[in-house]
């Protein structure tokens, strides 16, 4: 059954790591450029729910415009290092190649939160943070649908509400807690969550100076805490008013991965309120 459905440069790209470092189960080696572009191929219409038993030749294969992106993606991650031609000393030269042993050890560490589909990125949402709300998780839903139909802009404010919502549930943790509620009370007062936000973090200093939260609540605070939530806030903000404004997918779909860090600290620190 031909697969005729385009797919963006990063959809194709993570299938092709994910191919090199053999997380998929695929027909066949992925030792030269043709079984590459066939195990994309396979990928794909695996999460369709489209893959048939091949018959004779009948096997699934590429759009034109998918399979020249692939051949793209295969000579960037060359030119990136990633790559090396040739199979083995008797396939010594193209279209034979290999994962390289740079390119085993640093596609294993990069984009750690590559998703499909909504299910696969709610499994790793709620993987990194197992007490993720319904609230959130119902954003998240209609985030990542949007995401695959090319919806960016909405996309992009539910992530922001995602994000609003787990940062009210620390706020409501916070004024609630045993120890530090008084600390954290002025913060409900703001009408807006920009003043909330900007509260917050005015209260929140003095227990960082003190040093009396927990080192696992508090270690890379600035980065996954502070600036993510500008980002993603700003995003939604953005894309939430007429600007005519212009998205990438690339773009959107950093904003989704950076939700998941962003979760697990608002999860550090209402533990650490608890």
């Amino acid at each position: 059954m031909a697969h005729q459905q385009n797919h963006s440069y990063e959809e194709l790209r993570a299938i092709v790591v994910d191919l090199l470092l053999r997380l998929e189960t695929i027909r066949y080696e992925v030792n030269q450029f043709r079984n590459l572009i066939a195990g994309v191929a396979e990928i794909l219409e695996r999460r369709a729910g489209t893959l048939q038993q091949a018959r004779g030749y009948l096997e699934p294969h590429l759009s034109s415009h998918d399979a020249e992106l692939v051949r793209d993606i295969f000579w960037d991650l060359f030119r990136q290092g990633f790559i090396t031609l040739g199979w083995n000393d008797s396939n010594d030269a193209w279209p034979f190649f290999r994962l390289s042993h740079l390119g085993g050890q640093t596609l294993a560490t990069q984009s750690p939160f590559r998703f499909h589909d909504t299910s696969s990125f709610l499994n790793i949402v709620t993987r990194e943070v197992p007490d993720i709300s319904t609230d959130a998780k119902v954003y998240l839903d209609e985030a990542v649908a949007a995401y695959f139909a090319d919806c960016l802009l909405a996309c992009c404010v539910m992530v922001g509400c995602a994000a609003e919502a787990e940062f009210l549930r620390l706020v409501d943790v916070a004024a609630n807690s045993p120890t530090f509620g008084p600390t954290f009370a002025p913060v409900a007062q703001p009408p807006f969550i920009r003043q909330k936000i900007t509260k917050f973090q005015e209260c929140l200093k003095p227990l960082l100076d003190a040093k009396k939260l927990p080192r696992e609540a508090v270690e890379d605070l600035e980065t996954n805490f502070n600036m993510i939530q500008s980002v993603l806030r700003i995003a939604r903000n953005e894309a939430g008013h007429p600007t005519a404004m212009q998205l990438q997918r690339e773009q959107v779909y950093v904003y989704l991965q950076l939700f998941v860090p962003f979760a697990r600290q608002t999860m550090r620190l209402r533990n650490a309120f608890r």
